[in-house]
Order: structure tokens, then sequence, then C-alpha cells
């Protein structure tokens, strides 16, 4: 593992993420506190998964500004909540208790899951025989009698229908009781994984017991048994009926059922009766063991409508997120205070971490800044609506550009920490003057196409990203813009696209792709164009601005 996954932050405020990871190999307990986790194959993955069936970049943890997501970067085998696989390239909401798969690893989100009472097993290996936990041969796990049968079919749909694990483990237990002599029923889950603290999702005695028997303990050796994946039993041992163990409790005989999840334990049945209930019957682990089956579609089926719902959730404040950011977004067709503009802007995911926008000076000087921030998702959305809201005021008190990026920089910095920051190219025009006056932070992507055709990288000397040091001197710098040039703008996600064989796209392609261009529409059409043929369809690594601007003609 990187030794980042432990580290911790002054200036973060946002909850860490507490994750056990186990598979071939590693048994780990980590606690997440950086904003972002690449999960992979490859050495630098902030949290390494070595198997060959893990890809290079796998997978991500990633926090938004409000709760923590997993994100699968298009992995080739995948990655799967609750038995379901997620979709590429869309972050996921998780929360305590929930079992992330990327095969053959399991992460479990630990942490304060919901509020369920907490017991630890009593460990009575020392007072057992070797040979007091066994487990149930399959040929009696086959036997089922009709009258069990019928019961199992008739508990089967309300199992089913439940709609969280505590209706599920309720239902469990009514078939239980009702089908077998077990004085008590448990619906356990391991916290942590482990047996050695477990959670009751439901439990119930039956009725007549004696008000103590909810109390009496529950046997961690049987427990373990059970993690082999296998029903298994523990009977009566007469030779040590006044040890301080659950035989000593009274109990003659006591089932524990794993309950499955994919191919991982989520849960447990455990069962047990005293000398004057007993449970009977040949049948009993049969019947026993398919209400563990049931449980197990039943809480995969409810994690996977729980997944579901987050997702829907999420895609829906997305959604509405993304109609904010269109809002605030120049038209892709648009004209200003002697400028004119044509736009295209593809987020690579709903939420866009580019931002773009056209503004004016109470002297009708247009302004035009396009930029990058660092990161995607809603947290960057975030960030790209403040900002963009600080350049648009700073526009309308006629502050120059380098004065209106040093004023927005300070302002930005009071809310960021060290890994938000924002690349900005801010331009202003003057068409008198045959001028455009840029500043740089840190970005660095736009071309002059000239009237006469000729195509030039415009370099400058800038200034560090938004958000990075505090009372920076950012100073405007002149550059010649006549009418019939072209200003073209793009952000980071076009030059720094990579192709199938992991070359980007880099700036000279969009010089090539630029070379018989009519046009603002021409422009910005021959660049995504030119990206498509390049990195093949959507959806692409990273948001893709593109802006080409000149003097109007027409006003």
């Amino acid at each position: 593992m990187n030794d980042d996954a432990t580290s911790s932050s002054d200036t973060d405020a946002r909850e860490p993420l507490e994750l056990s990871i186990t598979g071939p190999g590693m048994s780990e307990n980590l606690s997440l506190t950086n904003p972002e986790y690449m999960v992979g194959r490859a050495l630098e993955s902030d949290l390494q998964l070595p198997d060959a069936a893990v890809s290079r970049r796998h997978a991500r943890f990633v926090h938004d500004g409000t709760s923590w997501c997993v994100e699968d970067l298009g992995s080739r085998h995948g990655t799967e909540i609750g038995g379901a696989r997620i979709p590429s390239e869309r972050p996921v909401p998780v929360s305590p208790g929930e079992r992330i798969v990327i095969r053959p690893y399991v992460l479990r989100i630990t942490g304060d899951a919901q509020e369920r009472t907490t017991i630890f097993a009593k460990d009575d290996s020392d007072t057992l025989l070797s040979d007091s936990v066994a487990a149930v041969p399959e040929s009696e796990l086959e036997v089922l009698a009709s009258r069990r049968l019928g019961l199992l079919m008739d508990s089967a749909a309300s199992i089913q229908q439940a709609i969280d694990v505590g209706l599920m483990g309720s239902a469990a237990i009514d078939a239980i009781l009702a089908g077998t002599e077990f004085g008590r029923a448990f619906v356990l889950a391991p916290v942590g994984g482990s047996v050695e603290q477990i959670e009751i999702i439901s439990s119930r005695a039956r009725i007549g017991a004696s008000e103590d028997t909810e109390q009496d303990p529950i046997s961690r050796t049987l427990l373990r048994a059970a993690e082999s994946g296998r029903v298994v039993r523990l009977r009566d041992e007469p030779d040590i009926q006044a040890a301080v163990s659950i035989v000593g409790a009274g109990v003659k005989e006591a089932l524990c059922v794993p309950i499955r999840v994919g191919e991982g334990i989520e849960a447990y049945l455990y069962l047990d009766a005293s000398a004057s209930s007993g449970s009977d019957g040949s049948d009993t682990a049969a019947f026993c063991s398919a209400i563990g089956r049931l449980c197990g579609l039943a809480m995969a089926n409810i994690e996977r409508i729980d997944l579901q719902t987050k997702q829907a959730r999420l895609v829906q404040e997305l959604q509405a997120a993304q109609m904010v950011q269109k809002r605030m977004a120049p038209p892709e067709s648009g004209a200003m205070c002697g400028v004119k503009w044509e736009l295209r802007v593809v987020p690579g995911t709903i939420v866009a971490g580019d931002l773009v926008g056209a503004c004016s000076t109470p002297d009708d000087t247009p302004i035009v800044f396009l930029g990058d921030v660092a990161g995607k998702g809603a947290a960057a959305g975030l960030l790209m609506a403040a900002l963009e809201a600080r350049l648009i005021a700073e526009s309308e008190r006629g502050t120059d550009v380098g004065r209106m990026i040093c004023n927005a920089n300070n302002a930005i910095m009071r809310v960021t920490d060290a890994a938000e920051f924002i690349t900005l190219w801010t331009v202003s025009f003057d068409r008198a003057a045959g001028t455009a006056t840029c500043v740089d932070s840190g970005h660095g992507y736009c071309a002059i196409v000239r009237a006469d055709g000729g195509i030039e990288q415009v370099q400058i000397d800038g200034g560090p990203p938004v958000g990075v040091v505090p009372n920076f001197p950012y100073e405007g710098v002149t550059v010649p813009f006549h009418p019939g040039d072209r200003m073209v703008i793009f952000s980071d996600g076009l030059a720094e696209q990579q192709g199938p064989d992991k070359e980007m796209f880099n700036f000279e392609r969009v010089i090539d792709s630029l070379g018989k261009s009519t046009g603002e529409q021409d422009d910005v059409n021959r660049l995504y164009d030119a990206l498509e043929a390049f990195a093949g369809p959507r959806p692409w690594q990273d948001d893709v601005t593109i802006m080409s601007v000149s003097f109007d003609e027409g006003a």
C-alpha cells in the first residue's frame, strides 16, 4: 500500500474513509484521508492490489465534497457493490457496511454503520472437545421433508420481498422458529469482516423461554468454523457440563449457517436449543441451510436496489448541477461587445470541471476565460462555479485582467486546500488597438489562426494556477490580434487525451487540425473530430472544452 493511504491533512475537514481489504496475501485496515486514491495493479497506485486480474488503473476512491464515492475506471473485470457491477466512469456513493469487490479482493467500508446491537461472541474453544464442532454432511443438507418444504416455499416470498436486512432477518427467524424446535435464532453480521465482534441484525427467542435466554452467550468457536463457508453444528458434551461455556448455559445443540452474497459471507444464521426444546428431524440442517441461501439472495437484492437508488439519486443531483452549469456558460454560438465565438463543452463526467465564460467591463471591453479545475465531478464543479462568479464580479468593477486574476486567486485560496487549484487562460480584446491582453495562469493552451492562414501557439510569461500562491502578481501580456484573426482556447482534456497507445493528442495535432479551417465553427468541429478519430468515441478521460473567438465584423 502507498504510505499516503494513512496520512492526514490539517486543512482537510472531510471524514476519513475507514476501509478493510482482504484478498490473496493481504489483510489490511486503512484510513483514507486524501481527496482521491487510485486503486489498481500498477506500482504507482495509492492502493495496490497486485493480482493479475486487477487492471493497472482499476478504480478510484474520491471524495466529491460531500461524501465518499468509488468509481470504476473502465477496468477489464469490473467493480462490484452488493453483487452488482457498477457502471464505468461514474462515481457511486459508498457508506459504512458496504462491500466492494475487485476480484479477487474484497474492500469493506467500516466505520459507523446502521445502529444495531453489537456483541462479543463467547470464546469457548478451551472448553469444547475437538470433535464438538463438525460440518454438516452434504447428504444431510439434501434431505427436506414435505412439511418443511411447504414452509420454505411460503417463507421465500416474505424473505425476498424484504426492503432492508432487518425485515429480511425477521422473516428468516419467523421461518426458522416455525419449522424447527430451536429455542433461539439470530441473524448476525461480522464487524470489520471478523467474528470476534458481531452485530445482531435480528434475534428472537421462542415464546415461553426464560427472560434471560436472549442474553445467553454465542459460541465464537461455532462462528469461526462457519467462516469456512460450510454449515456447522455444535453438539452437547456431557463430560464438561460444569464448564463456563455455552454448554454451561444449558445449550444442547447449536447450528450456524453462513449467508453468502456472491463469493463472500455477509452474515450468519445462528440457532441453538436447550435440553428442554431440542432440534428435531434429520432435515433440520437442510431446512436452515435453504433459509440461509434465501437470505443470501435477498441481501444481494437489497444491496442491488440500494445501489440503484443511490445511483439514480446521484444522477438526478448531477443532472441538476449540469443544468446550472449550462446556464452559467456562454451559448455555443454567441457575440458580445464586438467579439463573437463558437464553443463546445463535452464533460468527461456528468458534472464538468472545466470552466468557460464571457463577460465585459463597464466600458464594454470584452473578456473571455477558459480553464480547468483539478479533479472532476461535483467538487470540481462547485469550485468552477465559485471562480466563474468571482471573475464576472471582478469584470463588472472594471478591473483589468491582471488585477482580476490576482483578486480571484486570493478569494479562491480561502476555500481550497493544497490539492485544489485551477489552470486558467483569461483574455481581453481591444479592436481599436488590434490587440488581445492575456493572462496565463498555468494553462498554456491557446493558439491564434491568423487572417492569412498562419497558425501560432501563444506562449507568454504567466503565473501559477489559481489557488496555489497567495498574492501572486499576475500581469496581462499584450499580443497582436486583428480583425480576421481567430483565438482558439482549449482545455487540457483535448491536448492531454491519450490514444490507444497512451500517446497524448498534444499541441502539434491541434496545429495540424486547424490548418485548413475556415472559421470559428470549423475550428471547433475540426478539433473535436480529430480528437474522436485519435482517442475513439466518448467517454473520454477528462472534460473537453474548445472555444474559438474573433472580432465580430458585423458589430
